[in-house]
């Protein structure tokens, strides 16, 4: 990758890549594959289908680059992909599985070789937390993934769904009260 785009701030690659320069994109890919994945992953809970997921957001990005604001941040804008590709499989996923199936692949899938007993005892809170997360509605979800799964600013979230810095305060202090709650019905805490 030439060090000329390392330089570059978002923005100016985008003007890049619109002028027909690719490499610049896959700076751009560089810098927010990583953070992406993440929060595809805080969503479908499976690591194919946030790989999956997050080059179908890079290729949306790609095609409707054009419609990029530039008075925006494209860190904004690309996470508002993402959060829509994965609201749409989560729509999808929901119509032919259930929360607890999906819950159970995902933890099939992340702890490999440790027995049942080691899962109780070393993740029984953690467990109980993605359950309390995953129940949460999508406006309360996204703002709580965003915030401490991306560690974005109140204002870079209320930019990137489009509502108020207040409003997206508002929906995390819920969001936790939910959570507190959810955990201390179930006794994880």
């Amino acid at each position: 990758m030439s060090q000329t785009f390392k330089a570059l701030t978002d923005e100016e690659l985008v003007k890049c890549v619109i002028d027909g320069n690719d490499q610049a994109f896959e700076e751009l890919y560089q810098r927010y594959s990583e953070r992406i994945f993440k929060l595809l992953y805080s969503y479908v809970y499976n690591e194919e289908d946030a790989i999956d997921l997050m080059h179908d957001v890079f290729i949306r990005a790609y095609r409707h680059l054009h419609k990029f604001d530039i008075k925006r941040t494209f860190s904004s804008w690309i996470y508002k992909i993402a959060i829509n590709c994965a609201k749409n499989h989560r729509y999808k996923v929901h119509k032919t599985d259930t929360v607890i199936e999906r819950e159970e692949q995902r933890l099939m899938q992340s702890e490999g070789a440790k027995t049942p007993e080691d899962y109780i005892i070393d993740n029984e809170l953690t467990q109980e937390f993605s359950l309390a997360v995953d129940s949460l509605t999508d406006k309360f979800r996204e703002v709580f993934l965003l915030r401490f799964g991306q560690q974005l600013q109140y204002s870079d979230i209320a930019t990137i769904l489009n509502i108020s810095e207040r409003t997206a305060k508002w929906r995390m202090e819920r969001a936790i009260m939910y959570i507190t709650d959810f955990l201390k019905k179930r006794g994880a805490i």
